[in-house]
């Protein structure tokens, strides 16, 4: 009995429905009760009283709703489609992380220099001002070039200015002193035996030599580095950073510098930021990555990087990224750790890095970069690096190696492709145990996540 009331109960409505859309209505034909209506051929007719006749009215246009198209119709063809929102990943509390001293590595290193958190004395103050002394010389065997005095007053010094300003977040001033005129050592530049680029080379006393003769013209108590320009045609196969031992105006000099227009290591016109490489030596920066691959980061990797600005770990070592900035993990975590990270082109107060101690001289690192002054990148060059940091390892031995998918690769003018490796939003990669991702892509920074492989 109940199935024989549900087919009733179905056709009901089913005759209904046919006797409103199919039984003809005209103006003026009779209908059964005032007040009903119907629609037919696009009209809305009332039933109405005309004298003792029931009858249909002149009915009124119903309109017809235009269909909303939907999200994908309502797009261009070519249009690419918006991306999705993702709502701010919820951060891990600070009373997770440790001392940022945990993450203050030290290096075993004796004989040369590392990237251990303590630097030596001997180099450079990386904060207040330093000022630089350019000092043109020339030789018995080498005239003077002087399209030296443009390129390195005009071209490098402002390049270094700007370079450390920047990358200091303007705690690192660099002025000069300088000018133009040479001064003329009585030897030949042959006699200093740089061409044999070994123990016999004096690159000490070409400084030396240079500090003797402009001594004259410079106070040396109120100069702090020490550069000396040499003729293109000096003997000499390479020109750069040197260690030395120079006592004057009341103070010893430990860095030198020496230069020429034409570099005699590939026989070209300085690079514009040869300077900013190499008073990075006198600041105690070291070659910081393989060299077996073309890596897109650092200055002191190449002057031609596009993503020129120092490491992260860098700047924490010169003092320009305070141990606040730090969220130091004294071990690999046990839970996964979420937090974010301020791209270190910015000048804040913000978290910079996350480190993650793994010994007593080895950490991982994870920073993020952006376009800035220093760091010439594409948006899809901008992301996260993770990196591991070994301050027991000298320069030119990857004392940092990037981990990365093997993308993006920024293609130079001249055809060479160099790693950058930037992670983007959604990737990962798994190293010393931790899966690194990227949770979210912001503006100015990264949302990053750590956790157990």
């Amino acid at each position: 009995m109940r199935k024989h009331l549900r087919l009733v109960a179905l056709l009901i409505p089913m005759v209904l429905v046919a006797s409103n859309s199919y039984a003809a209505v005209k103006a003026g034909s009779a209908c059964s009760k005032v007040g009903s209506k119907s629609v037919s051929g696009g009209k809305s007719y009332t039933c109405v009283k005309s004298g003792k006749k029931l009858v249909w009215d002149k009915g009124v246009l119903v309109p017809v709703a235009k269909p909303k198209a939907s999200a994908s119709a309502s797009a261009a063809p070519n249009e690419p489609a918006k991306p999705v929102t993702i709502a701010d990943p919820e951060l891990s509390p600070k009373s997770i992380y440790s001392d940022a001293s945990m993450c203050q590595l030290k290096s075993s290193i004796t004989t040369e220099a590392d990237l251990g958190y303590q630097m030596d004395p001997m180099f450079l103050n990386s904060t207040g001002t330093v000022n630089l002394a350019i000092i043109y010389t020339t030789y018995t065997d080498a005239a003077g070039d002087d399209r030296a005095f443009a390129e390195y007053e005009k071209v490098q010094f402002p390049e270094v200015a700007k370079f450390y300003s920047n990358s200091s977040y303007g705690r690192l001033k660099i002025t000069l002193t300088t000018n133009n005129k040479y001064y003329n050592i009585n030897k030949p530049s042959a006699s200093y035996n740089l061409e044999a680029m070994n123990e016999t080379s004096r690159f000490s006393d070409v400084a030396l030599d240079a500090v003797n003769a402009a001594k004259g013209d410079y106070d040396f108590s109120k100069i702090d580095a020490i550069l000396v320009v040499m003729p293109s045609s000096a003997k000499t196969v390479d020109l750069g950073a040197m260690g030395v031992r120079i006592n004057e105006g009341g103070k010893t000099f430990y860095q030198g510098i020496t230069a020429s227009y034409i570099n005699p290591s590939d026989k070209r016109p300085v690079f514009p930021r040869f300077l900013v490489h190499e008073i990075g030596h006198n600041f105690g920066l070291i070659h910081p990555l393989p060299q077996q691959t073309r890596y897109g980061w650092d200055v002191m990797a190449w002057e031609e990087n596009p993503g020129a600005d120092l490491f992260g770990w860098e700047k924490y070592i010169l003092k320009w990224i305070d141990p606040t900035q730090v969220n130091c993990l004294a071990s690999i975590p046990n839970e996964p750790v979420t937090s974010f990270v301020e791209a270190t082109g910015i000048a804040s107060s913000n978290t910079k890095m996350n480190i993650v101690r793994l010994s007593e001289s080895k950490a991982l690192v994870i920073e993020s970069r952006r376009k800035s002054a220093a760091d010439e990148l594409a948006p899809n060059e901008e992301g996260v690096l993770v990196y591991t940091i070994d301050v027991n390892l000298g320069s030119n031995r990857a004392p940092i190696k990037l981990f990365s998918n093997g993308k993006p690769v920024h293609t130079m003018p001249n055809g060479n492709r160099l790693l950058l490796g930037s992670l983007q939003e959604g990737e990962s990669v798994s190293v010393e145990g931790m899966k690194v991702t990227v949770l979210k892509h912001g503006q100015s920074g990264d949302f990053i996540s750590i956790s157990k492989a």
